[in-house]
């Protein structure tokens, strides 16, 4: 056998044996794969998800594994972390990005640091729509008083009623015109109902954390404790201030309650 021959087989065999360990990759078909399988036991696979386009953390994406039918969310810094196993297929999605899959394997399990996984921003294509009109006010106006309703299949119990007239149900709807008790008892039983009120109470919250960001935000507790990751998302949630304390305290008796938080949370971790 000639010299130049066995130099390839022995060039093959080192390809072949070396392959297994490079790193996560991203493939031409959005896909991150490496590496071989040598196991098959279950693990936690974590990570952190940004944008291609300046690096910037994609919070609130979806991280599904169509294998187990398991899912989770990022935290608002990209972070995440699912259970898995080798060979499971976890898809990552979030709105504005195009989906990134993601097949685990043994190279993942053995890094030493958690993956960075870049989605591409990704424009939609919204189609027109016709709106047919409805002819004339005359012939809408008689279609709606010559309408005959079908008799209600449910029964209001009159207990409802009174509470609608005396305020005690709609208290907390969101504020629309004068209604009649009928609008209002269908907008607090309802689901568009339950779902306006939901929407209310994060929009409230939304401009509640941004009044009171000067004084309480991630980065101000990460500057005082040193927590970063999932480390600052876990003593965040354990501290749980309440939106009164945060409201009516300056900057510094917060962070002499994220330090005395602080104390009590690294006595806990440990025990």
């Amino acid at each position: 056998m000639s010299s130049s021959i066995r130099f390839s087989l022995i060039a093959g065999i080192l390809f072949l044996t070396f392959s297994g360990f490079q790193g996560p990759e991203i493939l031409q078909d959005d896909s991150v794969y490496s590496g071989t399988v040598s196991s098959d036991s279950v693990f936690y696979f974590k990570g952190r998800v940004l944008g291609s386009e300046g690096r910037k953390p994609i919070a609130f994406a979806h991280v599904i594994n169509t294998r187990r039918n398991t899912a989770t969310i990022c935290d608002t810094l990209g972070y995440f972390f699912l259970r898995v196993r080798m060979l499971d297929t976890v898809n990552i999605t979030a709105i504005g990005f195009a989906p990134v899959q993601v097949v685990i394997t043994d190279s993942l399990q053995s890094l030493e640091k958690l993956p960075d996984i870049f989605l591409r921003d990704f424009s939609y294509t919204i189609e027109g729509v016709m709106i047919n009109p409805l002819g004339s006010y005359q012939t809408f106006r008689s279609r709606v008083i010559n309408l005959e309703l079908p008799p209600s299949k449910y029964e209001i119990n009159p207990t409802v009623l009174m509470d609608i007239d005396e305020g005690t149900d709609t208290l907390d709807m969101v504020e629309y015109p004068a209604m009649s008790p009928v609008t209002a008892l269908y907008n607090w039983l309802s689901k568009e109902g339950r779902e306006k009120r939901k929407y209310k109470m994060i929009i409230e919250q939304e401009q509640f954390e941004k009044d009171i960001a000067y004084k309480y935000s991630p980065l101000i507790v990460s500057g005082v404790t040193g927590y970063a990751g999932f480390e600052l998302y876990y003593f965040m949630d354990f501290c749980r201030f309440s939106n009164k304390f945060l409201d009516e305290s300056d900057r510094y008796e917060i962070r002499d309650a994220v330090v005395e938080k602080q104390k009590i949370y690294e006595a806990l971790n440990e025990d």
